[in-house]
């Protein structure tokens, strides 16, 4: 019966299939929906629960970067202090990411090429080969223009 109602099936159908009045099936369906609205606030509840033990565990990295920073400070350890600031200002990027004050971080693609030097000299040739039609596009740098030397010839000698 409950799975004909949750398909919407009619309710006269269903009361004469199971032979129940419609006023009983009526409420018996405000009964199924009360207690699915119930489980529902149920999970959500625990997800609001989840969510805190998460974000006080966030504040509790943030406590410890906070006294790593001030204790670096009180030493005058420069660089300790430095690493637990880098330390908090993530922690507090994760905070706002997390909780929606930020947008996620789209990683960066990067793709690290090894070649030789004859294999970059050709790829180049192919590449000047390919676009030469454009506009010059030449292999070599422009040449140095060597200054102009001027002879004065001195009377004399």
């Amino acid at each position: 019966m409950d799975r004909l109602l949750l398909r919407g099936e009619r309710l006269n159908a269903v009361a004469r299939r199971f032979s129940v009045s419609e006023d009983a099936l009526g409420r018996h369906r405000r009964h199924m929906q009360l207690v699915m609205a119930k489980a529902a606030a149920i999970v959500e509840q625990k997800d609001v629960a989840y969510g805190s033990s998460l974000l006080a565990e966030v504040a509790r990295i943030r406590a410890d970067a906070e006294r790593l920073q001030l204790e670096s400070e009180s030493r005058r350890d420069l660089r300790g202090a430095l690493r637990a600031i880098e330390t908090r200002l993530s922690v507090i990027e994760l905070e706002a990411r997390f909780t929606g004050q930020l947008e996620a971080k789209h990683p960066k693609s990067e793709l690290h090429l090894h070649i030789t030097p004859d294999r970059a000299l050709a790829m180049a040739e192919a590449y000047v080969a390919r676009h030469a039609a454009e506009k010059s596009v030449s292999l070599l740098p422009p040449p140095i223009p060597e200054p102009e030397l001027e002879l004065e010839l001195k009377e004399g000698e």
